[in-house]
């Protein structure tokens, strides 16, 4: 047992007895019922990269000798980049309904050279020959492409290899000269954080993969880059159409330099520079064989979409996990407070599937645990979530914590931290326990809650609350400054703070075994 854990209870025998009541607080008797089981941690973080600054002699040495090629290198680029930008608008002139339609093969002949701009920017970049192993199927046998995304290489090589549809951001497509390249290939923009871009998106993709006249459609189903040491879960875009795909796995044996642009990795132009001050940067592709869908995955994209994640994990032998493009979100959010922990990246596709959670949700929460870990070391112990809530130390304070700490290690992570509250707030009985709270502290039942009978049936569910603390609570929920509380403002504030919920059912079971009953008896409904 940690030293924290060891501080909140004179002896193991506490401890346990402690801990038998929170189980018994979340058990499948319960008024909460049984909590979903919680998967250990990823020992990966997929968002992290390694190797990326100057390190040694060596690297120092290399670096210096390598300016001048570098600035060559860069100039290159540059003007690959002004070429691709001028020969999509050449293109692109007189053409009509390119939007929607596909490009004649005559004006997509003219986006040829633009394929091998890809190609000499990759040499340019130090990726001056690639191994390749497979075949790569053509579009009537394989419409739909997939691979791993580890940074800006795959784009461009699989675009110098196939010309192909691809589906990117949309703030890539907003992009200034980039973005209007794009714009000429017919690439499918999404908007990450618009559930009706997606939709439109998705359908957009079966559109196009259904029909031949348009080329291969390329899809990163990760939806961001990682490190490349897993692959993190798949959107079901991809998936949806219920047509064959091909995979393809793309490698980067590195030595010195790991190339990969992740949320906790070097900025875009630094790893630029990095990679034109190497003399040569290692990548292999494999191109796998297709993939049909069964009868039952075409109705299910999920089943798809792991069958794939499988095969592609396996040619690469790297784990699968639940995270995603969110994850990803998640932690830039958190370095925005200098949290370099990483606890942030929790495999947001589990709360996903399993909560249905929102990324804006799931930043509030974040939020919440940094006012907790006010020295970002990653973890919060059961006096910093005390604390937080300014009520003292008792039984249902201490079985609520076990309620997050279930591995009983006497503090817990972001990760805890989310699945608990993700379950306390998606409970089935949830808006009945607001109901039955409300109806609790309102004892004169005139739908409004003062001060004094606040305070008073707050410390008459928990005897041990002072009334300082109970003022302070008071003072929370009362944003309005107002002599009353009603129901809607009671509701807001402990829909954004799950935890109080938790503490006062844990202290008074009932308001969810009878919330049913009490509320009709005093609502009449």
């Amino acid at each position: 047992m940690g030293t924290e854990a060891g501080t909140l209870f004179e002896n193991l025998d506490a401890f346990d007895e402690i801990q038998e009541e929170a189980v018994s607080a979340c058990g499948q008797d319960s008024p909460l019922g049984q909590l979903p089981a919680l998967e250990p941690d990823m020992p990966f973080n997929p968002f992290l990269a390694k190797d990326q600054h100057i390190h040694g002699l060596y690297e120092l040495l290399k670096t210096i000798l390598l300016l001048p090629i570098c600035v060559a290198r860069l100039m290159v680029i540059l003007l690959c980049i002004l070429f691709a930008y001028l020969f999509s608008k050449v293109a692109l002139v007189g053409a009509k309904d390119w939007v929607q339609n596909p490009l004649p093969k005559w004006r997509r002949k003219m986006l040829w050279p633009i394929r091998w701009v890809a190609r000499l920017i990759l040499f340019s970049c130090g990726f001056h020959w690639i191994k390749i192993k497979g075949r790569s199927f053509p579009r009537e046998q394989a419409p739909v492409l997939v691979c791993n995304h580890v940074t800006f290489v795959e784009p461009l090589l699989i675009f110098f290899k196939h010309l192909p549809v691809i589906v990117t951001a949309q703030e890539n497509v907003d992009m200034p000269v980039v973005g209007a390249v794009m714009r000429a290939i017919q690439v499918i923009a999404v908007k990450r954080d618009g559930p009706d871009s997606r939709r439109v998106a998705a359908a957009e993709i079966k559109r196009r993969a259904m029909c031949n006249d348009w080329n291969p459609v390329l899809i990163f189903p990760e939806g961001t880059t990682t490190n490349g040491k897993v692959i993190i879960s798949f959107k079901n875009g991809a998936f949806k159409p219920g047509l064959t795909v091909q995979p393809i796995v793309v490698k980067y044996p590195y030595v010195h330099l790991d190339p990969s642009w992740v949320a906790h990795g070097i900025s875009i132009y630094y790893l630029l520079f990095r990679l034109t001050t190497q003399f040569h940067n290692c990548l292999e592709v494999e191109y796998l064989s297709v993939v049909a869908p069964t009868w039952k995955e075409q109705k299910s994209p999920r089943d798809f979409a792991k069958r794939v994640q499988t095969n592609m994990a396996q040619a690469l032998n790297v784990m699968v996990s639940e995270h995603s493009f969110e994850d990803g979100a998640l932690l830039m959010e958190a370095l925005k407070w200098k949290d370099f922990s990483g606890g942030a990246s929790v495999e947001f596709g589990w709360f996903e599937l399993v909560y249905k959670l929102k990324l804006r949700e799931a930043k509030h929460y974040l939020r919440k645990f940094h006012c907790l870990d006010v020295e970002n070391k990653g973890n919060v112990t059961f006096d910093e979530f005390l604390n937080s809530l300014e009520l003292p130390n008792c039984p249902p304070l201490e079985q609520t914590f076990f309620l997050f700490d279930r591995t009983r290690r006497g503090y817990i992570n972001f990760r805890q931290y989310l699945a608990t509250l993700a379950f306390i707030s998606r409970h089935k009985n949830f808006r009945g326990m607001l109901e039955a709270i409300f109806i609790l502290l309102d004892k004169d039942k005139d739908g409004l809650l003062s001060e004094e009978e606040t305070v008073q049936s707050l410390r008459d569910v928990i005897p041990s609350v002072t009334a300082e603390q109970a003022e302070k609570l008071w003072e929370k929920v009362n944003k309005q400054k107002d002599h009353f509380i009603n129901k809607m403002e009671m509701f807001s504030f402990l829909q954004s703070n799950p935890e109080y919920v938790a503490v006062l059912v844990v202290a008074k079971p009932d308001l969810v075994w009878n919330s049913r009953t009490r509320i009709e008896e005093t609502w009449g409904t």
